[in-house]
Order: C-alpha cells, then sequence, then structure tokens
C-alpha cells in the first residue's frame, strides 16, 4: 500500500496584506493553513494604498488583482510641486517601471476585503500570540488565554509591532523611523488625476485619488523625536500646518474637517538581518518595515508572499519547508535591503528645508527611476 504523507499544518500570524496573502498562496499548494489575528476587527479609519507597478505584478501572479483593479485608480504619473505652483516636475510611471504594468491605487479597507474573499483560509479575530519555540521540524505556539498548538511552518507576518519577531528575535524591536504622518480619505477634488506630492514648509503632503470618488491623503513630517497628537482639534491643526498648499493640495486640506477620521502615527521600521528561526519566518514589515517614502509597503508584503509560497511549491514535502525558507530569505535578502537603504536616502531629503526640498525638483524623475530600477526586474 503507497505510503500517504501528511499535510503540513501552517500559521499564519497576522491578517493584513502579507499575512492574507501568504495564506492564500500556501493554501493553493494544498496545505491545511489558519490565520491568527490580534485585532478585534477589520474596522478603523479609512485610509488609502498606492501599489506601484512591481507590487501590482506581484499581486497579478497570486491571482488578486481582478479583485483590486476594479476597485481602484490606475496612476501614470507621479507630480512634485512647491506649494505656491510656481514649480513643478514629474516622473511618468511607464519610464519609471518599463514593461512591468500599471500601478494602482486603492482604498484600504477594499484590499482587505479583496484578499478575505479571495484566501479562503479561516482567520481568529482577537487571538494574540504569546509564546512560540521552535522543536527540530515543529513550532510550538501558545496563545493567550493558555491554548497551545503545534504547526509545520508558522509565519510572521504581524506587522511593524510583529510578536513573532520580538519572541524570536529579541531586541530587534521596532523603532521610531524619524517621520510622523496624518492620514484619511476625503471626497476627490476635482483636478486631483495623478500622485500629486506638495513640497510644504513643515512637510510633505501626498494626495492620490483611489477611485469611487474619493482621494487619499497623507501629511507628513520629519522629526529626530516622536510626538503625540491628540485627536480633538487635529483636523484643524493638520490645515493650519499645511496652510501654505494651494492648488489641489489645498483643496484636499479643506475637506479635512473630522477629527475623527484621521490617522495619526508615527512611522515604524524594523530590520532582521536573517529572517529565518527554524520553521519560523518573517515576512513583510513584521520583517523589513520601512518608511512610506516608495510605498512599497504593500508591494514588498505582496512579493513576499509570491515568492515564499512559490519556493514551499517547489516540492510541497513538510520535511523541505527548511530549505524553501533558507531559498525564500536569499532571493528576498537584496531586494529588501535595497528598499530600506533607498527610503533612507529618501528620508534624508524629505527632511531638508524646503528651499532645497525644491533644488531637487528638477531631478524628480531621474530619482525615481534610479530608486525603483532594482525592483523592475522579477522578484
Amino acid at each position: 500500500m503507497a505510503s500517504t504523507q501528511r499535510v503540513p499544518r501552517v500559521l499564519v500570524v497576522g491578517a493584513g496584506i502579507a499575512g492574507l496573502a501568504a495564506a492564500g498562496a500556501i493554501r493553493g499548494l494544498g496545505w491545511d493553513v489558519s490565520v491568527a489575528e490580534q485585532r478585534a476587527d477589520f474596522g478603523g479609519i479609512g485610509t488609502g494604498l498606492f501599489f506601484p507597478a512591481n507590487g501590482v505584478r506581484a499581486l497579478a501572479a497570486l491571482g488578486l488583482l481582478d479583485g483590486l483593479a476594479c476597485r481602484g485608480r490606475r496612476i501614470d504619473r507621479l507630480r512634485v510641486r512647491s506649494a505656491d505652483g510656481s514649480a513643478e516636475a514629474g516622473a511618468r510611471l511607464d519610464l519609471v517601471w518599463p514593461n512591468v504594468g500599471p500601478s494602482i491605487a486603492v482604498h484600504r479597507s477594499l484590499v482587505q476585503e479583496a484578499l478575505l474573499e479571495a484566501a479562503l483560509v479561516p482567520v481568529r479575530m482577537g487571538v494574540r500570540l504569546t509564546g512560540i519555540a521552535t522543536e527540530g521540524e515543529r513550532v510550538q505556539v501558545t496563545f493567550d488565554h493558555g491554548e497551545r498548538a503545534s504547526y509545520d511552518l508558522v509565519v510572521g507576518a504581524d506587522g511593524a509591532g510583529s510578536a513573532v519577531r520580538g519572541l524570536l528575535w529579541p531586541g530587534r524591536a521596532a523603532r521610531y523611523g524619524g517621520e510622523s504622518y496624518w492620514r484619511g480619505v476625503v471626497t476627490c477634488p476635482a483636478g486631483l488625476a495623478d500622485w500629486t506630492l506638495t513640497l510644504c514648509r513643515d512637510g510633505n503632503l501626498v494626495a492620490i485619488p483611489v477611485g469611487a470618488g474619493l482621494a487619499y491623503w497623507a501629511a507628513g513630517v520629519s522629526g529626530d523625536v516622536p510626538f503625540r497628537d491628540e485627536r480633538a482639534g487635529r483636523a484643524a491643526r493638520v490645515r493650519d500646518r499645511f496652510a501654505d498648499a494651494t492648488g489641489v493640495a489645498a483643496a484636499v486640506l479643506d475637506l479635512v474637517t473630522d477629527d475623527d477620521a484621521i490617522q495619526f502615527s508615527e512611522a515604524e521600521v524594523a530590520w532582521v538581518e536573517n529572517p529565518v528561526a527554524g520553521r519560523v519566518v518573517l515576512i513583510g514589515d513584521a520583517w523589513h518595515a520601512a518608511t512610506p517614502s516608495m510605498a512599497q509597503g504593500g508591494s514588498m508584503a505582496s512579493e513576499d508572499a509570491l515568492v515564499l509560497a512559490r519556493e514551499l511549491g517547489r516540492d510541497r514535502r513538510r520535511d523541505g519547508i527548511g530549505d524553501a525558507l533558507r531559498r525564500f530569505a536569499a532571493r528576498r535578502l537584496p531586494r529588501v535591503r535595497h528598499v530600506q537603504e533607498a527610503t533612507a536616502m529618501r528620508n534624508r531629503l524629505a527632511a531638508l528645508p524646503v528651499e532645497q526640498r525644491l533644488e531637487v525638483l528638477p531631478r524628480w524623475e531621474e530619482i525615481s527611476v534610479a530608486s525603483f530600477a532594482p525592483l523592475v526586474g522579477q522578484p
């Protein structure tokens, strides 16, 4: 009688982009996959996501693009302007991403819906990981309330504040990345058709149409130390801080009136050189969180999920998981390291006084092409 091999049992920790994309892709191998998410629900303040072309390509390879493309907005150009509108530059995305495909902006909640629909895996909400130990070819996990379980593979996809990373990579906690952001979604004003960055006195204001008559905005400031911004009066403070904006940026700010519809947070960064510990692997922001200046968070998460599933699927054996994780890390390391380094360079530019930021404006397309060139090839 032919022997049958037990189907590998996989736990994905985190139900964000990285977690749900990886869960769906690994389930497609015929493996037993479940997801644990610390949040009690998927609610929260509405924001947006911009997927540059490499992220869109990864989503297409994962079979997720059809569920997102119809919900979002294609973006063909990056536009950068001075606050008073006297100087402007831009970058055509077909030159930044030659022969890769389109870039898409979409409301974050619609991304969540599309990923949940496609993953087809059970997601347990409000479950917190409290312990994890690698024992040979098994991973022993403890959840809050004392529940224990054993897996062949654990994927840590639980974001910059990753509990998985905290338990197995102590001393590698996320840290302040030198920037803080206000974010929200408003009705898309007339005239906003591109990814548009306005260089203001106190920081940078990005506005992007995301489809369905909406626009995502993010206002960022640089600083050596993080700070708090209480919710009461938040909208007025954002409008005041970026009051030198004119044109379409001012039209966006005029719509920022509801304190409760604005998210504020410091940008966190995290890095682990080797994301593999036994049968545990980190992906997405749990491995390589960066500030959002390259808009690569969702794209890197999607690429991670794609490459991880492909490496696991090369032989689909439980006893080959360790080798697959090592191949995954080796393939991804140069790419994610580049994003870390290029993001740090762009952050230094963003922290300059506005006069010096404006001096860089004529080189915007050149800088954009150079920043993203190592990501043009297949992940």
